[in-house]
């Protein structure tokens, strides 16, 4: 018999000094903080830079990504946080699911805090689309891919979709929130997902959710 295994596994991972923390009152604005939005409109994010292509209007709402090519969604420099993410694209197959990736660099790392098949990622391991909503992820049409986790980062982020498939994406629409401020909070986690795969499994093998891991942090699930 073949089995099939798929696991994809959020959690934040302790780094730097503990120090207690106080719940931000909603109604409070923290001094310094800065908000910033990035899309097509605006891909550095700049204040009052946003549809500035069309004769200073909207013109560039989507985008295509060619097979084997690497978008940026973001590239924030500073210590801030990535408070929100939504994105939809023009093929929601199964298959440009499973083979669009979406990847997260918190600080200038090489290697990703977050690699994993965008569908995935946003709560459609299975391919098939239909309205949800939870705490982290919604798509209350059945077309869109919201995410809101609170992603921190102390120098820079980066996050990018990349179209592993052998055919193009015609379009596809984001955009990006995020706050800026002068310091980085000294008890920030950062925001790492882990996916794997295995088709087939092995009988008498257990599928491995997510390999060791050291070090302090927490689990979002």
């Amino acid at each position: 018999m073949k089995t099939f295994g798929i696991g994809l596994i959020l959690g934040m991972v302790f780094c730097g000094s503990p120090q207690s923390g106080i719940s931000q009152e909603l109604y409070r604005f923290p001094e310094g903080t800065q908000t910033r939005w990035q899309s097509f409109e605006n891909r550095s994010g700049e204040k009052g830079k946003a549809g500035m292509e069309n004769r200073g209007a909207k013109g560039h709402a989507m985008d295509a990504i060619p097979a084997g090519r690497t978008l940026t969604l973001l590239d924030a420099r500073g210590s801030g946080v990535v408070r929100r993410m939504w994105i939809t694209v023009s093929d929601r197959s199964p298959m440009m699911l499973r083979s669009l990736k979406i990847e997260a660099f918190w600080d200038g790392a090489g290697t990703p805090a977050v690699s994993a098949p965008f569908g995935d990622f946003f709560g459609v391991g299975l391919g098939r689309r239909v309205p949800f909503e939870n705490e982290f992820f919604s798509d209350p049409e059945g077309r869109s891919f919201h995410c809101i986790i609170p992603m921190p980062f102390r120098r820079s982020a980066r996050i990018t979709v990349t179209n592993e498939s052998d055919r193009d994406l015609p379009m596809i629409f984001y955009d990006v929130d995020y706050t800026l401020s002068p310091r980085a909070d000294r008890d920030a986690l950062y925001f790492h997902c882990y996916w794997n795969r295995e088709n087939p499994t092995l009988l008498e093998r257990d599928f491995q959710i997510l390999p060791k891991v050291t070090g302090k942090g927490r689990f979002l699930g």
